[in-house]
């Protein structure tokens, strides 16, 4: 106790007698008896001293030589390992300079927190002395959860400015703060450093923090993520049992802690207390366990036969993403690609509208610009964040991702086993026909008019025809019937292409074979649940075909496919009505064994209406229509 008395009063002779008092010392000397803190063999900790009785001296001494002097009156051994210090993309993106040490302040910590030097190596007025500690513990021990190590990759970064005018996310504060949360120095132009958030004499809210932390309100105090309050996760009464505290709570109020780790989480970038899908999975909310009540499982998605790779590819994702992080050497596709944790609500999205959804709310994506009609769009701008769903497609399924295509064709097989197309491309406002993704049809400006169908041929969530968009997950998505449990989007599913909807077959019926109109005039195949394209036109009445070319007997014949005259993906076609033509490529064309197992129109005109075709405004050059008349697209 002596030593501790005389550091007392050394200090309060420093501050001038009054700021700092010897009773006042004493009260923080009481805080620490009971803390691990205390080093002395009167310590609780399983790390303590075998005959040491003070307290202080393992950090504190009332004087220290000239050659071993230290702020704070610091009494331990420095170390002098070179560390490695956090960084990320997303600070390297808001232009922050990083440290390429630790500070004076950060370095103290470190001199036992970084398992290199003893605990009890002090100086003691007579040079460099050791305290023993019990149990033959030197340094602390690596599997000690205080044992930071030299490498600060998975720690709250440390020597940063705090500077709100670089990230707008973090709260802006006059100063003085006259809060327990300190800078180095208590400035505006101070730094973050482990006493920012560590009071090391007081562990009345635990792991010394220096304020409670329940709702994560220490996190809350510095980062103010926009769209947090409002959100899903936020806002959960999800059960959740944290590792760190024996009181049950929900992810609502364990909030930032139940995806990220201050210190020794598995993931540099981001504190993630798990790597990359693992948190949202293994946190008790998204996975194969311990799935809550009101959230669901979207784990189990990824082992169905078709997939996003979100757990087969890890340590691509980058924040914020850009066309290298998303190109074709670093494909992949994390849970934060398409979500935005902090931002996303409950609420799927309102069809017939490709308006961005709550769930994907804050998402940032890429806009196409202006290209020529069935051109691959090479210009991009940021969304951020996104306003249509597509914008978020696009950062992979685009030349933004891809690169160039010929053809608007990639090199990249995927999980259907087809070589993948740009996608930006097919939706093009330009071209002469495309599902209403990115513009409705009354603005398809490529598209000769008439440009939409009737109200007639398409089903009642669809029937305003021409002023409608829709999400791509409108086709693409789960296998499952749609309930309250189920996930929705495009995860997986054991469908091909993983279509979604009622039907879910295209361009083959569930025996493999292709679809023709002699299924749907002889009700066989059960086209009526299976194919894909009744899922938004009634193709058929019972009677009546609602399209009169469908109505023409020869283009019934068993032998005529669907793809005959249509392009196999249907997103959007160089002619109106999703119609190919014999020289287009693979995968557009079908280009099957059987004579109309492929593309064999050569010209096309679109009629005056939906239902006033005739045989010239079709040219196969080969049979049937032979060589018409026309005004025919390109």
């Amino acid at each position: 106790m002596k030593h501790c008395l005389i550091l007392f009063c050394a200090a309060a002779f420093l501050s001038g007698g009054t700021a700092i008092s010897l009773f006042a010392q004493s009260q923080t000397q009481s805080k620490m008896l009971n803390t691990k803190h205390n080093l002395s063999a009167s310590g609780p900790g399983t790390i303590k001293a075998t005959t040491e009785k003070d307290i202080c001296v393992f950090c504190h001494t009332p004087h220290v030589p000239k050659e071993y002097g230290s702020a704070q009156l610091w009494n331990h051994k420095s170390s002098t390992s070179e560390y490695t210090l956090y960084t990320s993309d997303y600070l390297k993106s808001l232009t922050y300079t990083a440290p390429n040490q630790p500070n004076l302040r950060s370095k103290l910590c470190l001199s036992c927190h970084d398992g290199t030097i003893a605990v009890g190596e002090v100086y003691n007025n007579e040079g460099v002395s050791s305290i023993t500690m019990q149990n033959n513990v030197t340094t602390m021990p690596e599997t000690s959860p205080g044992n930071l190590g030299t490498s600060l990759t998975n720690d709250h970064p440390v020597g940063y400015l705090y500077d709100n005018t670089k990230d707008p996310e973090l709260v802006a504060r006059t100063w003085p703060w006259e809060t327990p949360v300190k800078l180095d120095p208590d400035a505006a132009t101070g730094t973050v450093e482990c006493i920012t958030c560590h009071e090391p004499h007081d562990d009345t809210y635990t792991k010394f923090l220096r304020m409670d932390n329940t709702d994560a309100a220490l996190c809350g105090f510095c980062h103010q993520k926009t769209g947090w309050a409002e959100s899903a996760h936020k806002n959960s009464t999800q059960f959740y049992q944290s590792s760190e505290d024996a009181n049950p709570t929900t992810v609502g109020e364990w909030a930032c802690r139940s995806c990220h780790q201050s210190h020794g989480g598995p993931s540099s970038q981001f504190l993630l207390s798990k790597a990359e899908e693992q948190t949202c999975f293994t946190s008790g909310c998204h996975g194969n366990t311990l799935t809550g009540k009101n959230t669901k499982n979207i784990q189990s998605e990824y082992d169905k036969l078709y997939a996003h790779p979100t757990i087969l590819i890890s340590g691509k994702h980058k924040n914020p993403d850009d066309d290298k992080s998303l190109g074709v050497l670093s494909r992949h596709a994390e849970c934060q690609d398409c979500h935005n944790s902090h931002r996303a609500r409950t609420g799927l999205h309102t069809p017939g509208s490709n308006t961005i959804s709550e769930v994907l709310k804050g998402t940032r994506g890429v806009i196409s610009q202006g290209a020529h009609a069935w051109e691959q769009p090479k210009s991009f701008v940021e969304a951020n964040p996104v306003v249509q769903e597509n914008q978020i497609c696009y950062k992979c399924h685009s030349y933004y991702g891809f690169g160039d295509a010929v053809n608007g064709v990639t090199t990249i097989i995927g999980p259907s086993g087809e070589y993948m197309t740009d996608q930006a491309m097919e939706f093009n406002p330009a071209n002469s026909s495309a599902h209403p993704v990115q513009v409705s049809l009354d603005v398809q400006d490529g598209s000769p008019m008439p440009r939409a169908l009737t109200a007639t041929q398409m089903t009642g969530d669809w029937s305003m025809v021409g002023s409608q968009t829709m999400y791509c997950s409108d086709c693409h998505g789960n296998d499952q019937v749609t309930s309250a449990s189920v996930p929705q989007g495009p995860h997986g599913s054991n469908v091909r292409f993983m279509l979604t909807g009622t039907a879910k077959y295209w361009p083959l019926n569930a025996s493999g074979n292709l679809w023709t109109l002699w299924d749907v005039k002889k009700e066989i195949n059960n086209w009526r649940s299976d194919l894909f394209c009744v899922n938004c036109h009634p193709i058929y009445n019972g009677v009546t075909f609602t399209n009169n070319v469908h109505e023409a007997t020869a283009h019934q014949d068993e032998q005529v496919k669907c793809i005959t005259c249509h392009v196999t993906v249907p997103h959007g076609s160089k002619r109106s009505r999703l119609i190919g033509y014999s020289t287009d490529v693979k995968p557009y064309n079908y280009l099957g064994a059987g004579k109309f197992e492929k593309l064999v129109i050569n010209g096309f005109e679109k009629a005056a209406a939906p239902n006033l075709y005739m045989i010239n405004n079709c040219s196969m050059n080969t049979s049937c229509h032979g060589t018409q008349i026309g005004n025919y697209e390109q």
